[in-house]
């Protein structure tokens, strides 16, 4: 009741009867203790990170300030949800090796890739041979099938609509526009579809040069979302894949702006990073819509920072995600401390949230070193039964065409399941012990073990 309103009866607030001052005082009592009780748990809750361990926090990653990489008051090592029990097998190990994005080129069969993966996802309707195949050889998780989620094959490049277009162009069908002719019969004539440079040409890459060129579409324009949803239907109810795995799927706006074919430092559409990551959750959210909640979708999870905390915007709409360079720097370069400690944290909170997770080292086939370090990196965080976090040592610009086996992925699984989560034993040295052994990973070296101890 407002303080300057008029009660009931007509009299006055300052000379009710005594007899109905005591029945107006303790709801104000109450009311004071309740918010007092209110003010005090909002207090602990900040200064214990409690929000934190029960929600995790949307990044608002160009908000402007300075913002740690890990989230601090919560373990780098986060526990997973659901605790070991006594029943527990313990001599499954967490480790479980992954394959993408195509068929092997080294002579890898289906027998083989079937009998170490734990993690698959292949490409399009061509790939479709080869998922059988893999089903035949005895293979039961799920198969993916790859496909860019922003970006389209075409003919030109066309720096707009007004060009004549090629309708006899063959794309690709590692992306939506896959049928021959779609560019020119279903998307050149959109404009605002296209994402545009600050010259207003259309925003395009060139993949490693290879001259088939891909263009930038517009995550928030109704006209290619309704495409791009007709088109995920048409691979769920005709290529019978289990679940659809999306390429670049941009935190910011940091490849429109700087590495693609003809960036230009500007994206005439998005002026904000909160603005392209608010109009690519809806297009994932108009994605999980459409292709139902028993319909896996991941994600390639790129740009954004190393933030433990820069997946969280679009984690309701997908069930797993990958890591592309996972706890070193692409081939040749290491992570810093900061860096490394929050690819671990975001690991593993995604993990406790019950997702998928695929973390890939990068580097040179015979740098055993380097793969022991990211091996190590990875099973201080794997949940699971080698299912729901995976593993795999390649290089990009191989373009994953290999399979690449190491004894230390026999040693992974003769570790057994985990005891607990890793923690850093002294400044630098972070180990996880297991029911067969331990590793460890030491950041001032850059070394990993995995130690088989009887």
């Amino acid at each position: 009741m407002n303080g300057n309103a008029t009660p009931p009866h007509g009299l006055p607030t300052l000379v009710q009867p005594a007899s109905h001052k005591a029945s107006l005082h303790l709801p104000i009592v109450i009311c004071a203790i309740i918010l007092i009780l209110v003010i005090t748990l909002g207090l602990l809750a900040v200064r214990f990170g409690w929000l934190s361990r029960l929600v995790p926090p949307v990044a608002g990653l160009s908000s402007g300030g300075s913002q740690s990489l890990i989230i601090h008051d919560l373990p780098v090592c986060v526990p997973t949800v659901t605790s070991p029990t006594s029943t527990a097998n313990p001599d499954q190990s967490p480790f479980g090796l992954a394959w993408f994005h195509k068929p092997p080129q080294d002579g890898t069969t289906a027998q083989e890739l079937a009998a170490q993966s734990s993690y698959i996802h292949i490409t399009g309707a061509a790939d479709i041979p080869f998922r059988n195949e893999l089903r035949s050889a005895g293979y039961k998780g799920a198969i993916l099938t790859y496909t860019g989620m922003n970006a389209i094959e075409g003919p030109g490049p066309y720096v707009d609509g007004s060009q004549p277009c090629d309708a006899n162009y063959v794309p690709h069908d590692n992306q939506l526009a896959f049928f021959k002719g779609d560019f020119c019969t279903y998307i050149n004539g959109h404009e605002s579809w296209f994402l545009h440079n600050g010259a207003g040409q259309r925003l395009v890459d060139d993949y490693f040069g290879s001259g088939r060129i891909t263009y930038m579409m517009n995550p928030a324009d109704p006209g290619w979302r309704a495409f791009a949803m007709q088109r995920l239907t048409y691979i769920k109810d005709t290529w019978f894949y289990d679940g659809v795995w999306l390429d670049n799927v941009d935190l910011d706006l940091t490849r429109m702006l700087s590495e693609l074919k003809n960036s230009d430092g500007k994206v005439q559409e998005f002026a904000t990073d909160e603005a392209w990551r608010q109009a690519s959750a809806g297009w994932l959210a108009d994605a999980r819509k459409t292709l139902g909640s028993n319909y896996p979708i991941w994600a390639n999870l790129v740009g954004g920072g190393l933030r433990a905390d820069a997946w969280d915007v679009y984690a309701p709409y997908l069930d797993g995600a990958m890591d592309e360079s996972f706890s070193v720097h692409w081939l040749d370069g290491w992570r810093t401390v900061d860096q490394w400690q929050a690819q671990e944290q975001r690991a593993a909170r995604w993990l406790a949230a019950g997702k998928g997770l695929v973390m890939v080292g990068q580097g040179a086939q015979d740098d055993t070193g380097r793969m022991r370090f990211s091996l190590a990196s990875y099973l201080l965080v794997a949940q699971g039964d080698g299912t729901q976090a995976t593993f795999r040592y390649t290089r990009y610009d191989s373009y994953y065409e290999q399979m690449w086996l190491y004894p230390e992925y026999d040693t992974a699984r003769q570790l057994g399941a985990s005891k607990g989560t890793c923690s850093e034993i002294s400044p630098g040295l972070w180990r996880r012990d297991f029911q067969h052994g331990y590793v460890q990973v030491d950041l001032n070296k850059h070394q990993g073990s995995l130690v088989v101890q009887p």
